[in-house]
């Protein structure tokens, strides 16, 4: 669209679909191409050596590669949809004149239609509110995004220190559980020993020995023996002994008596001994009843401390798994995360841009009331009339452009590998005069229904002056030749002579 001076204001959407005005291949048999070339470059007999050159060069033009490969077909134009591009555009702009009708020549910058300034307010009104939305949108999604990072950021770092103190968790856990199972056996392992000791302290007369009874026994025993002997080889009584009625020290009865005296102390240490036996006899059968009565406790106990450990050591192996897990999956919950916040961010920056970019567009579309023309050609017909409403892809009317002109041929089955798509090309009308081209399209799919004489379609778009040419007009397409190789080949300076 242009402006009132005349420079392009237009940025609407063209939707373009080539129209082929007549597709009859007119120079189809390999005769009258041989024909063509030679009115062109030989200007002579078909029947001339020179016209077949040698090496499959025409007209003996040395420049010409072998593997030329030549097809004819007839031009196209390209015809262009023009439609408003302003897009989510609820108000409707009302037409109020249409300056064009079919079969006008059209240059760019040409007024159109003429819209009503009050349809055109509202419009700019509804489209700049959209901006302030989505503005106020954008911005709010800024800080948002930003609190997005640094949550995304505490919850990754918190889940990687987790997982690394997970292991020391788990380790102190089943430690602290082996250490309880450990103590829970030792007690029972204590207690089922001082069972035994105080079971053979009261079975097996371990005490016994322990107190020395049997060697105060012994001991009095013997004293004993010695004062019965004694006194029995001496001739005197117990009377006389425990009585204390001797004479001299040395005298048989004192002698006896201090005899009798030691049996005495002999006596009372046998007794302490015999009483401290029983003593620790009965203590021990109180003990051994008591840890006796203990011991079921105690065995709960280890059962019960080796049961806690294999849940508790369980728990804390999942839970270290979990962490670990999470640990594991923290970077990639960061990243995906990230992706969607950023998503979300781009989302919204992209509404933002798209609010701008629309409100541009109108402005510079329809801003001052008209809509021009984008671009140059005859029209074709006029979507629209005087009354109606202009909406978003709404077409407006269609143009041929003669500026985009293209061919389409067919090329054998045998040569179609010897184009590619972006090949230059050398175009030549029925007159001799030559055009430059480039190929654009190879349709992979074959567009003969013959077996024996396969062909697939190749599109050619024309490219620099092509202002001798119209649409519907019959060109030939030498491929593997630029229009600057025929303009510099010996063969052209030759024809030139004989011309």
């Amino acid at each position: 669209m242009q402006s009132k001076d005349g420079k392009s204001r237009n940025k609407g959407s063209k939707k373009k679909a080539i129209i082929i005005i007549l597709a009859v291949l007119v120079l189809a048999a390999i005769g009258g191409i041989a024909f063509f070339m030679l009115k062109v470059w030989n200007k002579g007999d078909p029947a001339d050596p020179a016209f077949r050159g040698g090496g499959g060069a025409i007209g003996g033009n040395p420049s010409l590669p072998e593997d030329m490969v030549t097809a004819s077909g007839v031009i196209s134009v390209e015809v262009t949809e023009e439609s408003f591009a302003v897009e989510n555009l609820s108000t409707a702009l009302e037409i109020e004149e249409i300056y064009i009708s079919s079969g006008q020549e059209l240059e760019e910058g040409t007024r159109i239609l003429r819209l009503s300034e009050e349809s055109v307010a509202e419009a700019r009104e509804e489209l700049e509110k959209t901006l302030r939305t989505a503005e106020l949108a954008y911005r709010a999604g800024v800080i948002e995004y930003e609190q997005k990072k640094i949550t995304a950021r505490y919850d990754y770092e918190s889940a990687v220190l987790a997982g690394e103190q997970a292991r020391e968790v788990y380790l102190e856990t089943v430690a602290g559980l082996t250490d309880s199972v450990e103590r829970a056996q030792e007690a029972l392992a204590e207690a089922q020993e001082q069972i035994a000791e105080y079971q053979s302290y009261v079975n097996d007369g371990s005490y016994q020995s322990y107190f020395k009874v049997d060697e105060y026994q012994a001991i009095y025993d013997e004293n004993l023996a010695v004062l019965k002997q004694k006194m029995e080889e001496w001739g005197v009584s117990w009377e006389q002994v425990t009585g204390g009625r001797g004479g001299s020290p040395y005298s048989y009865e004192s002698i006896l008596a201090s005899l009798y005296s030691v049996l005495e102390q002999n006596l009372r240490d046998l007794q302490q001994a015999q009483s401290d036996y029983e003593d620790a006899v009965a203590n021990a059968a109180f003990e051994l009843q008591t840890l006796e009565l203990q011991l079921p406790s105690l065995q709960q106990a280890v059962a019960e401390a080796k049961e806690a450990y294999e849940i508790q050591a369980a728990q804390a192996e999942l839970t270290y798994e979990t962490a670990l897990a999470s640990a594991q999956r923290a970077e990639s919950d960061y990243a995906t995360t990230l992706e969607k916040a950023e998503a979300d961010y781009e989302t919204l920056l992209s509404d933002y841009e798209d609010a701008q970019e629309n409100l541009e567009l109108f402005e510079s579309s329809v801003g001052d009331g008209y809509y021009y023309a984008s671009g140059t050609g005859s029209v074709l017909r006029v979507m629209l009339q005087a009354g109606q409403e202009l909406t978003s892809d709404r077409a407006i009317y269609m143009y041929s452009d003669t500026q985009e002109m293209s061919v389409t041929v067919s090329v054998a089955q045998t040569d179609i590998a010897k184009l590619a798509v972006g090949d230059e090309v050398y175009l030549m009308d029925t007159g001799g005069n030559g055009y430059s081209g480039k190929i654009t399209a190879v349709n992979p799919v074959t567009a003969s229904d013959s077996r024996t004489n396969v062909t697939y379609n190749v599109t050619v778009n024309l490219t620099g002056d092509i202002s001798g040419l119209t649409a519907n007009q019959s060109v030939t397409v030498i491929f593997g030749m630029t229009r600057e190789a025929e303009a510099t080949a010996p063969a052209n300076e030759e024809r030139e002579v004989r011309e």
